[in-house]
């Protein structure tokens, strides 16, 4: 069983048997991989609060032939957000971004940009003022990461420009906006001012993100949009969503 290091994001820990724990984990290097620590409900000193939710780590473990899990030998603890401890708000967005990142994340398979994005949620997450801003700009962030759009430059049908006029139409089984002449009934319908606030985002840099200020219908209007883009091409619906804004404090 070939040893190796590396760093990493805790993205989810259960138990695991009688003295394990599983743990979803995501780095630049490796991607999306599982893994389990061994003996970890009995070692808090090996491992403690390591196994936090969203902790950036380095975690020292070993293949096991034949297996897709890895074997996690112990953990050094690189970046803790103490929130996720004393914070209930906190505690639910966070559970909310790692269930939303496991469903975007292919298993073993980098992507580039993804730990810089999840770095940079975890940091904010606690920004009283714009807590529903990052929570925005890391579902379309990731989703564009993914590659599931949604793209928002032109009509996906046709590749022409769509008038910001009135409501702005958006196939989310085709992946994007539309113009007038593709659209047809039933389509998901947004705001011009949405559609130029998710434009910017989706272009700004983390170093620039915390400029983009959302009104309260964009806020509603990019939630529901991007929540449905992720059910659809994702496959999945979010088990965490009700536990968030149950205990949300700011809810858009």
């Amino acid at each position: 069983m070939p040893p190796f290091s590396t760093e990493a994001i805790i993205l989810g820990a259960r138990d695991f048997q009688e003295r394990d724990i599983l743990l979803t984990l995501y780095g630049d290097e490796r991607g999306k991989w599982r893994g389990i620590a061994k003996g970890a409900k009995a070692s808090k000193k090996r491992f403690g609060a390591n196994l936090d939710l969203l902790s950036r780590v380095r975690v020292h473990g070993s293949e096991k032939r034949g297996s897709s899990l890895s074997i996690v030998q112990g953990i050094d603890l690189l970046e803790h957000f103490g929130m996720v401890r004393q914070d209930l708000d906190f505690f639910a967005r966070a559970c909310y971004v790692a269930e939303w990142a496991d469903g975007c994340l292919p298993e073993r398979q980098p992507i580039k940009g993804f730990m810089e994005l999840l770095l940079w949620t975890a940091r904010n997450l606690s920004n009283e003022s714009q807590r529903e801003e990052v929570l925005r700009l890391f579902e379309l962030k990731s989703l564009v990461l993914s590659g599931y759009g949604p793209r928002l430059d032109r009509c996906v049908k046709c590749g022409k420009e769509v008038e910001e006029e009135g409501k702005i139409h958006v196939n989310v089984s085709s992946g994007g906006i539309v113009c007038k002449e593709c659209s047809q009934e039933g389509l998901f319908k947004i705001n011009p001012g949405t559609l130029k606030l998710l434009r910017e985002a989706k272009d700004l840099t983390m170093e620039k993100a915390h400029r983009l200020r959302f009104s309260r219908l964009s806020l509603r209007e990019a939630k529901d949009l991007l929540r449905e883009f992720y059910g659809h091409h994702v496959g999945r619906r979010l088990r965490s969503v009700k536990f968030l804004e149950t205990h949300s404090v700011a809810q858009a």
